[in-house]
């Protein structure tokens, strides 16, 4: 289980049952919401718990942005939250991911796939958790960044990339980077360096839309200095990249781990989502294939940080009942919610597959750990956290959907996988990690990878 369900936050929660409580703090006071109704009245109240403030204090300190790029981002203190960047930001960034815009980009990044699932050596030997995360890393830069995106043919830098993120905490706390954090300094030096370089070099007409609209916007607001820029750029590469690949990990792991889980998906995918001899529709994956469905979001249930946080812009009574004072920190914990018996059942620490065959939401599960269909088993529709919520939603959750329900997919039905006699299916997560992204296995999972025999010879096609 990725992430331990006495935490520091879940304690207090589940001793007294408190739906918020207070933690103070050397800075101000943090309000800790561990209700998912209550959760629902922080998302209603969006215009007074603002989301927008919490980016721009931590993203700078994420890719160590300098003094005039924060400034440009927070914007003037008169400034109306509509004419700021981030407003602007936000608009570049969601509208050409909603679902009915996504279809060119899901194609790119599927086609992809299909390359490196091709270049798997039947019953050759491979570090799973590797192989998946830098096949989507390298998907998305291609995807997004165009054909000559930095990381494209670079292996050492998809590693350089990977330090940055093992060393994200140590980095972000900003005291001698270069000496407590020297491999995550080195790692996003190095990208920032590949980035200006496809600055330089005008790479972005291969890009993305969402990209080049985002460049402009920059640029229209003062940012020149092609550091900076090429800053930005690693940090919306964290979004598009880090969660998904390590979550495309989880699922697989978690079904092939279980065999019974296994058969039933694979005959659930060639009943309702193979089109053809090794042809995938991954549009039937996520709307006729309810257990696959089921197995993802209970991973992302399990793994998935879940926590989103609120600046309170001035005083509020939340749900006509709790006072939150000007100044404070709403924490949404999701962490805590997605662990908490009340709401999922006795099993809520432990993977069940079924947990959300019936309702996308979830359901409770019973003393036993069966799942029982019907409504009155549902549990709020605001307790599954992994994709945020209110105006914190994540923009990429519909090509989330694809990229992992379509890598994890191909795994799945093409291929049968064995670990290796020195590692084990379901390896430890690093737990310890502040939980700001999914954690990776803390372990090697070498996988003996063998071409199921029915698709010897087939060449994977997968459409959105």
């Amino acid at each position: 289980m990725p992430y331990d369900s006495k935490s520091t936050l879940a304690s207090p929660h589940q001793k007294n049952r408190h739906p918020i409580f207070t933690l103070p703090m050397l800075s101000g006071r943090t309000y800790i919401v561990a209700d998912p109704a209550l959760c629902a009245a922080v998302q209603k109240a969006s215009t007074v718990l603002n989301f927008d403030p919490i980016v721009v204090a931590v993203i700078p300190r994420v890719v160590g942005l300098n003094a005039h790029t924060m400034q440009v981002i927070k914007g003037p203190p008169d400034q109306k939250y509509e004419d700021g960047i981030m407003k602007a930001s936000h608009h570049i960034i969601n509208t050409p991911l909603l679902p009915q815009n996504i279809k060119d980009a899901s194609k790119t990044q599927l086609d992809y796939f299909a390359k490196c699932i091709a270049s798997i050596q039947d019953g050759s030997n491979i570090d799973l958790y590797r192989f998946v995360r830098d096949t989507v890393t390298t998907a998305t830069q291609n995807t997004f960044f165009g054909p000559n995106n930095p990381f494209e043919n670079d292996p050492e830098l998809v590693e350089s990339f990977w330090d940055w993120e093992a060393g994200l905490i140590p980095y972000m706390v900003g005291v001698l980077p270069k000496i407590f954090a020297r491999k995550a300094t080195r790692g996003i030096d190095a990208c920032v360096d590949r980035f200006k370089q496809y600055i330089e070099a005008d790479g972005f007409k291969g890009a993305h839309k969402i990209l080049k609209d985002r460049q402009t916007l920059h640029r229209s607001n003062g940012l020149t200095d092609k550091d900076e820029l090429a800053r930005l750029e690693v940090s919306i590469s964290l979004g598009l990249v880090i969660n998904a690949s390590v979550t495309t990990f989880w699922v697989i792991d978690q079904v092939f781990s279980r065999p019974a889980l296994l058969s039933k998906i694979r005959e659930e995918i060639h009943a309702n989502a193979l089109v053809g001899l090794g042809r995938l529709s991954v549009e039937r994956l996520r709307t006729s294939c309810p257990r696959l469905m089921s197995a993802f979001r209970e991973t992302m249930r399990l793994c998935m940080p879940a926590i989103s946080a609120r600046f309170v812009a001035e005083d509020i009574i939340l749900a006509d009942t709790w006072l939150l004072r000007k100044g404070a920190v709403v924490q949404l914990a999701g962490n805590v919610i997605h662990f908490d018996p009340e709401i999922w059942g006795p099993d809520c620490d432990t993977f069940n597959p079924d947990r959300f065959l019936y309702s996308p939401n979830g359901s409770k599960s019973n003393p036993d750990g069966t799942v029982s269909e019907g409504k009155a088993h549902y549990v709020h529709p605001s307790a599954f956290r992994s994709f945020g919520g209110g105006s914190s939603l994540c923009p990429g959750r519909h090509f989330a959907y694809m990229e992992v329900l379509g890598l994890a997919a191909v795994m799945i039905m093409g291929f049968d996988m064995e670990p290796t006699s020195d590692t084990k299916w379901n390896p430890s997560a690093d737990a310890k990690r502040m939980p700001i992204v999914v954690p990776r296995p803390t372990e090697q999972l070498d996988v003996k990878i063998e071409v199921r025999k029915e698709f010897e010879g087939v060449t994977w096609e997968m459409e959105p």
